[in-house]
């Protein structure tokens, strides 16, 4: 299976957060250290160590926090699919950081919620 990346070896210090609006099918991996996650919508929370990985099952928010030292590297199936956006707050600082933005993301399904104005030689 083919992976695109979408933010490669992305380190965060410890109590970093990361946040994914609309990542469904994002796959994290770390490299090193530890995380905490949490899906809006979801009940229970991933605790992902060095080694491990998981690939994010639905749009909306998610967020991430490094426990300890950690890296990770955030990949998608298809080029054309990541996140609308990924921001990253280093610890201490509470300022985001936009890592990825994507407007495009799932253009065709705006499209359908656009009015249909009638034609002029209707």
């Amino acid at each position: 299976m083919n992976e695109y990346v979408v933010q490669g070896s992305l380190a965060m210090a410890r109590g970093s957060f990361l946040r994914i609006e609309d990542g469904a099918d994002l796959l994290l991996y770390v490299w090193e250290g530890e995380l905490w996650l949490t899906q809006e919508r979801e009940h229970r929370d991933r605790w992902l160590k060095a080694g491990d990985w998981f690939r994010l099952d639905r749009d909306g928010q998610a967020l991430v926090q490094a426990m300890a030292r950690t890296v990770i590297t955030i990949t998608s199936p298809e080029p054309e699919r990541s996140a609308r956006r990924i921001s990253l707050t280093r610890a201490g600082t509470g300022i985001p950081v936009e890592l990825h933005a994507s407007h495009s993301r799932r253009w065709w399904q705006q499209l359908d919620a656009l009015p249909v104005w009638p034609s002029a030689a209707a």
